[in-house]
């Protein structure tokens, strides 16, 4: 029940302020200022009526330049000295260049072509990214603003409480903790089995990074920035993906668990080309024990999660699963987790400094931790073993790679314009986030958990990654809240 009224005053109260928001006063619009809003209106226009935008990262009302993510919203309520806040304006500006260059790249060419006429000679992307450097230094040198900043720097959850009222969320919530609980005892059972045992219902095959042996990269060296996120250069961050690149060692019993890159169907339907064996990566952080941790995120997409029968309420178009490393600050992996792209089955690696804690036992949907992170020797990788058809991670384990098939990596931006069957590209996100016809028929029972769609594909930024209870893949505090430091390192 606290969860219900917490989350209905936070509405009530986000209702009440959106009312009531004071907006940050226009400057002249023939002063370079103004020119500049002019330019991110005009952009915002074409892209409402042409093209594509991503729906996370957040933005900012009155602030067309930043854009917010969880982790960096969890600066808002910090007190920052002037070189921190710098960096945090500085990274707030940068979520926003990499949304709009993706805005861009969706728009028709021929209108391209006539945005960067009106903004000659550089173009409209280099001169938004000058109005960009000037408003941050405006709003720098103005506490009312930089006030109005901190306020509006922050990301909707996930969690939609007039679901969880109307769908009595104290009394659905139960058999559906039930039912969370009974497959979390299964997921176990599956993981106490020795490796040899586990069921095999089609042929194991391996994919993963080409041959070659990892570059080196000291990234305790790694500059960080006032803030002490840590900034590693394109060839540090080549080499780190490199070093942590997992082999997906699946149990392969039909096309539909056959790695490939998405596409839509003539229908409508979103399904993947196994023929490009793909995987899409892209860095996120998380924050432990104060301190700000790089992530590597690798996600790969399955054509389908076939139905098991007429009963089925889980099986469906499209399905994917991504694989995230937590480095701490020698660069080593500190924690594995996984999850599907629905945010579902949420699981947890924990490295040797890690543990647990005894207290989110008694959750309602406790943490799944089904096995600690194995440890890596030389010539060895992370390998991960998935069940056929549903995907579900049965193992992680180091081997040496062995036989294994290529995959290529793109930058998960691509997944903003993926080819349409018969021509031309369109997002593989909705506005909502959500991946249109991938859903599942288990929505219908799960609605009041108050997670849109449960079952779904969704956009990075969007997993909300418990029913009972919240909890998103990319909260900042995540590991804080359910880790805590072994006893060796007490």
């Amino acid at each position: 029940m606290r969860v219900i009224e917490d989350g209905l005053t936070g509405w009530l109260l986000a209702t009440a302020l959106a009312g009531c928001a004071v907006q940050p006063p226009a400057p002249p619009a023939d002063s370079a200022a103004g020119r500049c809003l002019a330019g991110y209106a005009e952009l915002d226009a074409a892209v409402a009526e042409r093209g594509t935008t991503p729906s996370s990262p957040a933005r900012l009302a009155g602030f067309p330049y930043l854009r917010v993510d969880r982790f960096l919203a969890g600066y808002r309520a910090q007190p920052l000295k002037s070189a921190e806040t710098a960096a945090w304006l500085t990274r707030l500006g940068g979520l926003d260049r990499e949304a709009r260059r993706v805005e861009w790249e969706a728009l028709p060419e021929a209108l391209r072509a006539e945005l960067n006429r009106r903004h000659a000679p550089d173009g409209v992307l280099a001169a938004l990214e000058r109005c960009a450097a000037r408003l941050q230094t405006t709003d720098l040198a103005d506490a009312g603003r930089l006030a109005l900043i901190r306020e509006r720097a922050r990301v909707p959850s996930e969690y939609r409480t007039m679901n969880q009222v109307l769908g009595l969320y104290p009394l659905t919530a139960l058999p559906v903790d039930y039912g969370v609980l009974r497959a979390q005892e299964e997921t176990r059972a599956i993981f106490a089995r020795p490796l040899a045992e586990l069921p095999v219902g089609g042929e194991l095959r391996r994919y993963g990074p080409p041959a070659a042996p990892p570059l080196p990269v000291d990234f305790a060296t790694t500059p960080r920035d006032a803030l002490g996120i840590p900034e590693p250069n394109p060839a540090q961050l080549e080499a780190l993906f490199a070093r942590h690149a997992p082999v997906w060692e699946i149990d392969t019993a039909s096309a539909a668990d056959r790695p490939g890159a998405p596409y839509w169907r003539t229908d409508g339907v979103p399904t993947v080309d196994p023929a490009e064996a793909v995987v899409y990566r892209f860095v996120s952080y998380a924050r432990w024990r104060g301190e700000p941790l790089l992530q590597l995120n690798a996600l790969i997409w399955f054509a389908a999660r076939p139905s098991a029968g007429a009963l089925d309420l889980l099986g469906g178009p499209l399905d994917g699963v991504l694989w995230r490393v937590t480095l701490d600050r020698a660069g080593h992996a500190l924690l594995y987790d996984s999850v599907h792209s629905c945010g579902c089955y949420h699981q947890l690696f924990p490295g040797p400094t890690l543990r647990v804690r005894p207290e989110t036992a008694r959750w309602a949907e406790p943490p799944l931790a089904p096995q600690t992170a194995p440890r890596v020797g030389a010539g060895e990788r992370i390998v991960l073993r998935l069940a056929a058809n549903t995907h579900a991670v049965q193992r992680v384990y180091a081997d040496r790679p062995g036989a294994t098939a290529t995959l290529a990596w793109r930058d998960y931006a691509a997944l903003y314009a993926v080819p349409v069957e018969g021509g031309g590209r369109r997002s593989l996100f909705g506005p909502d986030g959500l991946v249109t016809g991938s859903e599942r028929a288990e929505r219908w029972l799960l609605w009041p958990m108050g997670v849109p769609s449960p079952g779904a594909m969704r956009e990075r930024g969007r997993h909300a990654i418990a029913f009972v209870g919240r909890r998103h893949f990319d909260d900042a505090d995540l590991l804080d809240r359910l880790f805590e430091p072994a006893e060796e390192e007490r």
